[in-house]
């Protein structure tokens, strides 16, 4: 029997160890172990499957999503407020409408959306009001940080810490896309997280139902200036162009 060519039987035998990877890899990202998940290293398989692995199952039973939620932001500009620009429904359109093979590349933003508004609702009652409050200026992060400690008690530490981190990673977000779209004169943003409800199966032929959606509008927040971001590339995806997916 004839051998296959040396360069087929290495193709062959790669193509093998990367299904193999990607078996483990899979397995072990949804497996919610946390030493499972650093087998291969601390970090190493979640950053292989994020984002373009990453595994959403809540579409299905017994908890399936039940609402659409939409990110918006507007800024500070020359003392102006600018008008809405809605970043979900553009993560739609870029990554999702009329693309034969649709980026994962939008669950990144949805994601950070979910975790800052769970950040923000677990949050003791007492502190509920807080995120809703405007803090400006190139200290607005101690200022926060000291609202919550300030109301807050030991026992809350956790959700005050969690929250910041979201809110950190939120407000550099939109900082971002903020500066990419309106130019350097932005002086502080503020985010809108909507949340739609999906229409009742009972209503489902129902033309007259309308659904209410929920908003929630956090405070204005100073910028956050992240120097390895490449603002040329967040303008590609959300600057001017991306004019006709504004609204609120």
């Amino acid at each position: 029997m004839k051998k296959r060519p040396v360069v087929v039987r290495l193709v062959g035998a790669a193509l093998t160890l990367l299904l193999l990877w990607q078996g483990l890899a899979t397995v072990s990202y949804l497996s919610g172990s946390t030493q499972l998940a650093n087998i291969a290293g601390k970090g190493t398989i979640n950053a292989y499957m994020t984002p373009l692995f990453k595994q959403y199952w809540s579409v299905f039973a017994p908890d399936p999503i039940q609402a659409d939620t939409e990110l918006l932001i507007r800024a500070k500009v020359n003392g102006s407020d600018t008008d809405w620009f809605n970043i979900s429904r553009a993560d739609v359109q870029r990554s999702i409408l009329h693309h034969p093979v649709p980026s994962r590349l939008y669950l990144t933003n949805f994601a950070l959306t979910s975790h800052y508004q769970v950040s923000a609702e677990l949050l003791p009652p007492g502190l509920q009001s807080v995120p809703k409050k405007s803090f400006v200026g190139a200290d607005w992060l101690d200022q926060l940080k000291k609202d919550l400690q300030d109301g807050g008690s030991a026992k809350d530490a956790a959700a005050i810490n969690q929250f910041t981190k979201d809110e950190t990673a939120m407000t550099s977000m939109v900082s971002s896309v903020a500066l990419a779209r309106w130019g350097e004169a932005v002086t502080a943003v503020q985010i809108k997280i909507r949340t739609i409800p999906v229409k009742p199966y009972a209503e489902r032929n129902n033309a007259d139902y309308q659904v209410k959606p929920a908003e929630f509008d956090a405070g204005w927040r100073g910028i956050v200036r992240v120097p390895e971001i490449d603002l040329a590339a967040i303008t590609a995806m959300y600057g001017t162009e991306a004019a006709a997916h504004e609204g609120n």
